[in-house]
């Protein structure tokens, strides 16, 4: 019995204690104070903006800077557009000229077989034997059939 006393009076001890901890618990006020984390957050956003305005005022003056830069001058671009354009004429002018070219040899070709008739006749009149070794071989030459 005295056990179960002592026992019983060590719980109620405990039991007291607990309850006078519990009271000075629920006493405590825990308030959450998020300020300044508010702050901070403030502060964060406050340095981003400058910085964004920053990036985006570095890069307005980029893009000016950029419109503004020529590679090419303008005397060199106008250069180049003329050599072009004199390419252009020498070219169509060559493909005219050569699309002449048929015409041209035939012309060439008349010619020189004119010369080469007004030569053979004089050659012919100086030498009449020759003239008949000539006529010999034209005949010869149209018995013989072509054997190419």
């Amino acid at each position: 019995m005295e056990l179960l006393t002592g026992e019983l009076d060590g719980f109620n001890k405990a039991l007291n204690k607990l309850q006078r901890l519990t009271r000075n618990v629920e006493d405590i006020r825990i308030l959450p104070d998020t300020s300044e984390i508010e702050k901070l957050l403030e502060h964060h956003l406050r340095q981003e903006k400058e910085r964004t305005l920053q990036l985006q005022e570095s890069v307005r003056a980029l893009k000016e800077g950029f419109t503004k830069a020529s590679v090419i001058s303008k005397f060199q671009k106008w250069l180049h557009y003329i050599i072009w354009a004199t390419s252009l004429v020498i070219i169509g002018y060559l493909a005219f000229k050569v699309s002449k070219i048929e015409e041209i040899r035939e012309e060439s070709f008349s010619k020189g077989r004119q010369e080469v008739i007004i030569i053979l006749k004089g050659y012919f009149d100086q030498y009449p034997e020759c003239y008949e070794d000539y006529e010999q071989w034209l005949k010869k030459k149209d018995i013989v059939p072509n054997r190419k």
